[in-house]
């Protein structure tokens, strides 16, 4: 095994949106850039042999498994892992179904926590590393229509916190990208629940008009390059709050518990 000269990313979900624009901006930074995509059709833009691309299913454990060894046996090293891939269910509680559920948290939260455990003896071996997380405004604060999306994103906060004090010790960073609406294929490809049952007040509304309010949020490029500025700096930050995010954390630190929701609910809902 030789050991690759420029620094290597191992990035999930690679086939648009956020983890495309971040495989372009480190790649012409000069990294070298392994990503994973489902299926074996090379994403729109990417030119050939620009990305090691490898198909992989984020439900699948022996898939997970093997992308690292792949990413570790070919390169000799692993730099950056970034856990991009992930998707929304939206719906209020009683419209999803068991399996829903258990696809939004294995894919959302249990596959970054599964990746990352497979890494962390690599970059120890190493001696230095980052890993970052694509989280998200509902990873801050709880949105109707959204309580699974927003579980699994609220687990992912509380995986990396944990982590960052567990990993204290090392030179591995971790960080946690989070931002607000973000145009892209993301609200296109939105899984809603099984029996489409809104509550009271209309609940979920809000969640299934977002689509089209997203043209007003960010553009994948910025969160890529708040991704790469978060992979290349020092230190151990490691909150990156984007767009209206910052709004959130604002609020929750300023306000009391009461008065914050009590905004919440007449924003949102």
């Amino acid at each position: 095994m030789q050991r690759a000269k420029a620094p290597v990313a191992l990035i999930t979900g690679v086939s648009a949106g956020i983890g495309l624009a971040t495989a372009q901006a480190l790649v012409t930074r000069g990294w070298i850039v392994v990503g994973t995509i489902r299926g074996r059709k090379r994403p729109a833009g990417l030119r050939p042999g620009e990305v090691d691309l490898q198909p992989a299913e984020m439900t699948r454990q022996g898939d997970l498994e093997r992308i690292v060894v792949y990413t570790w046996r070919t390169y000799g090293r692993i730099d950056a892992l970034i856990c991009n891939a992930g998707y929304g269910l939206i719906g209020p509680i009683d419209s999803l179904d068991y399996a829903q559920m258990k696809d939004q948290l294995a894919v959302n939260t249990l596959a970054p926590a599964e990746l990352i455990a497979l890494t962390v003896p690599l970059m120890r071996r190493q001696g230095s590393g980052v890993i970052v997380a694509i989280s998200s405004i509902v990873g801050r604060t709880g949105i109707a229509g959204y309580s699974l999306y927003s579980a699994s994103k609220h687990a992912l906060e509380g995986l990396f916190e944990s982590l960052d004090l567990e990993l204290a010790g090392t030179n591995i960073r971790l960080r946690l990208i989070e931002p607000s609406s973000v145009n892209t294929s993301f609200w296109a490809d939105l899984r809603r629940g099984a029996n489409r049952r809104w509550g009271a007040r209309e609940i979920g509304r809000r969640a299934a008009a977002e689509p089209a309010q997203s043209n007003h949020g960010l553009t994948a490029d910025q969160v890529a390059a708040a991704v790469v500025k978060a992979v290349l700096a020092p230190g151990r930050k490691l909150h990156y709050p984007l767009g209206q995010t910052r709004l959130v954390v604002l609020g929750r630190r300023l306000l009391p518990d009461w008065l914050y929701r009590w905004i919440l609910r007449k924003v949102i809902m």
